[in-house]
């Protein structure tokens, strides 16, 4: 590997040689083979993260089983170049792969579709004289989710054939119409990414640092030559093959990693407010952690210890209970969250004013943009069709007409905050529990005003407002920021596109519900239950106890949300201000609670090499961190597998 790469660099993306080939490069083989890697990858997905809870694959930024299969085509590809070089790829074919499989990835992942089967027939199927589902059912129509629990049986017993007429012909329409309603909202992201890519990429020249990596081990011919990437590499790697040694046979001992909650040992008040102190040390993480910015990760975890501390404080004075500090509980860390991210989000678009006028200018004048995947007259038109599809289908499961513009501008807003952070930051993950539209909405409106219709639909629409971990609109962008470098004809970028997402939408049916009509959802990993308790016991509560505006909560996004803009303010001022806007946000937020950990140990690591080492000793570690998350990512993806084949629960490198 050149130790003149760098993610803070311009040229971060453009190893040597890379300027001389200015042509289309999307080629067919490419596309086939990736067309045809969508469905395997998507299977592969159902069978770790659903039937065997073996890895959280896509609740991490960079999905572990992607970078393993572009890891697999780099080492084979560079045997075909010495073998067979009429047979070996080029680079921008294998990276057109893992965009495919990287968008795939995110449709159909934990908090997309493998969140939204878990939601359909969880009231017709649990209702009881407790929870009292069955006052909801004629608000939810046949075509949005099957009520019959004939149907529903073999999905949540198992032991069913899934190709069975009576219930394909019960799916068949629920599935065309959860088809469109994700295909409007993949179109609209993917038009937001057009209009937002000419500011991001070419004047504020963002350096994606999620994409780092595999476009490294795709293009640089020095990259596997590294011994410290080696090093890095064989590190996790022998740490995590113990470890799942261990795990099946436990007389060999194990080194843990993982998460371990501290907060049982601290019993007594005010300490004991904290609601959990997770420390765990993930090489993947802390690879990415020493990616960032200095000022990001020190924000981080920072700002994460202030929330403890907020917590403790709040008991200490008296104004909770030990424990209590969620939502409704001082210091409303979940409300200065929210106010945090609508701060950012609301700043990001503001900051690009000029170039959104600029794009709307052009549009009406029927430019042509032939760099550009599509026209911005065309991105325009596909915003505007797909919020009108998304709002029409809201309104037709009972959403009043007033709150979709309202519930989808919130949505969107988030998203694109979230894919700004990963462009760039790169943050280990992105997951916002606690921040969400319905929320927001129920917060600022109450449940009166919204209206039980309304309640419903929004209960429909947790499914892809759960946590945003595997949000598709980054993987887009980061495709496109791919695509731009390796110089990619644009319209064959786009088909590729298009293919991976319509392929995952109809795999991940597939796939799940063939899962589960075998298995049985209720005997499979207890994540698929547990998506609709949070939903509709939600709801429960929001019908059982009807609320107005929460003008407490209100105050306190507002003040997350003046702190961010102060913050935005110091840093826009002062060039050695430590505290990034960012760290603030992702602190309130629910991932933290796994990485804060590991992105201290990153800074604290880059400081230190900075510090003492300079820029150059920065470049020497850069490989061994790279190899770090490598190692790391092989490890889990060999665990996955064998689990797979022996078909038997195997170790889980991540998180638990």
């Amino acid at each position: 590997m050149s130790t003149t790469i760098t993610p803070t660099q311009k040229d971060e993306l453009e190893p040597t040689g890379l300027q001389e080939k200015k042509r289309p490069i999307v080629t067919a083989r490419a596309l086939i083979l990736g067309t045809l890697l969508v469905p395997v990858n998507c299977y592969w997905m159902a069978v770790m993260e659903l039937q065997w809870n073996t890895v959280d694959a896509t609740c991490v930024s960079l999905f572990f089983h992607v970078v393993f299969l572009i890891f697999l085509f780099a080492i084979a590809n560079r045997w075909l170049m010495h073998r067979c070089p009429r047979f070996a790829f080029q680079p921008a074919e294998i990276l057109i792969i893992y965009i495919m499989l990287s968008i795939a990835s995110a449709v159909a992942g934990r908090d997309t579709m493998m969140n939204l089967l878990p939601m359909l027939g969880f009231p017709f199927w649990f209702d009881d004289p407790v929870n009292k589902f069955s006052r909801f059912f004629d608000r939810i129509p046949h075509w949005l989710a099957p009520h019959d629990k004939a149907v529903l049986r073999g999905y949540y017993v198992g032991e069913t054939p899934f190709y069975n007429w009576v219930i394909l012909k019960a799916w068949l329409p629920v599935i065309g119409v959860w088809s469109a309603f994700i295909v409007a909202m993949l179109l609209v992201m993917l038009c937001v990414n057009v209009i937002v890519r000419r500011h991001w990429m070419d004047m504020e020249k963002l350096q994606f640092p999620i994409v780092f990596l595999p476009v490294q081990m795709a293009q640089d011919k020095n990259f596997f030559k590294s011994r410290m990437l080696w090093a890095g590499f064989l590190l996790p790697l022998v740490i995590q093959t113990v470890n799942g040694l261990n795990y099946l046979f436990p007389s060999v001992p194990s080194m843990h990693l993982k998460l371990q909650n501290f907060s049982p040992y601290m019993v007594n008040p005010p300490w004991n407010s904290m609601g959990g102190l997770p420390v765990g040390f993930y090489p993947f993480a802390i690879g990415l952690a020493f990616f960032l910015p200095i000022d990001l990760s020190f924000s981080c975890w920072f700002f994460y210890v202030i929330r403890k501390l907020e917590a403790i404080s709040a008991v200490y004075l008296g104004y909770t209970n030990p424990g209590g500090w969620g939502s409704d509980a001082w210091p409303f860390c979940k409300e200065q969250g929210a106010g945090a991210w609508i701060g950012l989000c609301l700043f990001l678009v503001y900051a690009g004013r000029k170039s959104l006028k600029e794009i709307i200018q052009a549009a009406l004048r029927g430019e042509r943009q032939p760099d550009e995947i599509v026209s911005y007259r065309t991105a325009i038109i596909g915003v505007l069709l797909g919020v009108a599809g998304m709002s029409f289908f809201l309104m037709k499961i009972g959403m009043s007409p007033w709150l979709p513009p309202i519930y989808l501008a919130i949505f969107f807003l988030l998203a694109i905050g979230i894919t700004r952070i990963r462009a760039e930051l790169g943050p280990p993950a992105h997951e916002l529990n606690w921040v969400n539209p319905e929320n927001i909405v129920i917060t600022a409106l109450g449940t009166n005003a919204v209206g039980s219709g309304s309640l419903m639909a929004l209960t429909y629409m947790f499914w892809f407002n759960r946590g945003y971990r595997s949000l598709p609109m980054p993987h887009q962008l980061e495709g496109m920021k791919i695509g731009r470098e390796t110089h990619m004809e644009p319209r064959r970028l786009l088909l590729a596109m298009i293919l991976a997402s319509v392929i995952a939408i109809f795999a991940a049916f597939w796939f799940y519900l063939n899962m589960f009509y075998k298995t049985g959802e209720v005997n499979v990993h207890s994540f698929s239950t547990g998506i609709g308790v949070e939903g509709f016991y939600r709801l429960n509560d929001w019908t059982n106890n009807p609320r107005t505006t929460n003008f407490v909560a209100l105050s306190w996004m507002s003040i997350g949300f003046i702190f961010t803009a102060f913050l935005m303010a110091m840093k826009s001022a002062f060039f050695w201000w430590p505290f990034h806007p960012a760290g603030f946000a992702l602190a309130n937020s629910y991932a933290l609670e796994y990485w804060w950990s590991c992105l201290f140990v990153g800074w604290l690591v880059k400081f230190l090499i900075v510090r003492y080492g300079g820029g150059s000793g920065y470049r020497r570690a850069l490989p061994f961190f790279a190899g770090l998350i490598l190692g790391d990512y092989v490890a889990a993806s060999l665990w996955s597998i064998v689990g797979w084949i022996l078909g038997i629960s195997v170790y889980r490198t991540f998180i638990f």
